[in-house]
């Protein structure tokens, strides 16, 4: 069978060029609804098509098998969001009792700083406990390796 080949032309400026060489389709002759096929062909094309329609067993099992998958995922993502929003809603309460309690403390703390001036508490030590300042010489210095204590091996001299 020989292909007969079309050529194309087109022009470019004041050339004429030749496209691509392309082969003649051949058609391939179509059935007619009417026209029996071969027996054979016939039972191939039904069996492939009852195999195509069938719902069997397995396919069912696997279709079902994941719905169910699908649904739980589903319903576990729910309880999921479900905990977390409870876990959101609790941290806000804490969050907000954290604060008054940050609050209150911070009064209390403004009224213990208020309650005693300094004066009043030199007044108390030097009248009722007989407390006086040093004087010069009653201080004595040491020197530590270890700036956080100092450990006394024996009584302080005089």
């Amino acid at each position: 069978m020989s292909e007969r080949v079309r050529e194309r032309y087109y022009i470019d400026g004041s050339t004429v060029r030749k496209v691509r060489e392309v082969p003649e389709r051949i058609e391939k002759p179509r059935q007619v609804p009417g026209q029996k096929t071969a027996p054979k062909q016939e039972k191939r094309i039904t069996k492939k098509a009852d195999r195509a329609l069938a719902f069997d067993f397995k396919y069912a099992m696997f279709v079902m098998t994941s719905i169910l998958i699908v649904a739980c995922a589903c319903l576990f993502m729910l309880h999921m969001e479900s905990q977390i929003s409870e876990q959101k809603n609790h941290i806000n309460s804490m969050e907000n009792e954290l604060e008054a309690l940050e609050d209150d403390n911070a009064a209390l703390k403004l009224s213990l700083e208020s309650m005693y001036s300094l004066d009043e508490i030199y007044d108390v030590a030097t009248n009722e406990l007989g407390m006086v300042y040093a004087r010069k010489g009653q201080i004595v210095y040491y020197e530590s390796a270890n700036e956080d204590y100092v450990k006394q091996y024996q009584d302080v001299p005089e």
